[in-house]
């Protein structure tokens, strides 16, 4: 099957946080690209949910602040956690550039998993 994604993924693992509760949410960003997330998790927001995520990559003091919506969600299955594909809107061009250097930079290296800070 060939993948039609128009954007390489990394994988990644790291614990959403929610901005306003300051816990954990009990949901984890699983791979990104420059062009959004998946997040494992069973409390799946509707098709076109749109919020606001603020984004800080390793070793960069700066935390970008990026709009994400809905694109698919999945139920948990036997080959496949629940989940959510986000798509990232409204990106600033200098984050898109740090994103997509990111992504490029970690590709490359083969990274596993790479840590990043999330808020929702």
């Amino acid at each position: 099957m060939e993948d039609s994604r128009k954007t390489k993924r990394i994988s990644v693992n790291l614990e959403l946080i929610s901005r306003n509760s300051g816990n954990c949410i009990d949901s984890f960003v699983m791979n990104m690209s420059s062009g959004g997330m998946f997040i494992k998790t069973n409390h799946l927001l509707p098709i076109d949910a749109e919020f606001a995520l603020n984004l800080q990559l390793p070793d960069d003091p700066e935390i970008m602040a990026i709009d994400g919506r809905v694109v698919w969600t999945k139920s948990v299955s036997n080959a496949s956690p629940a989940g959510m594909g986000i798509q990232f809107t409204n990106v600033l061009p200098d984050h898109e550039i740090k994103l997509s250097a990111f992504v490029k930079q970690n590709i490359e290296q083969k990274n596993s998993a790479v840590p990043l800070k999330l808020y929702l």
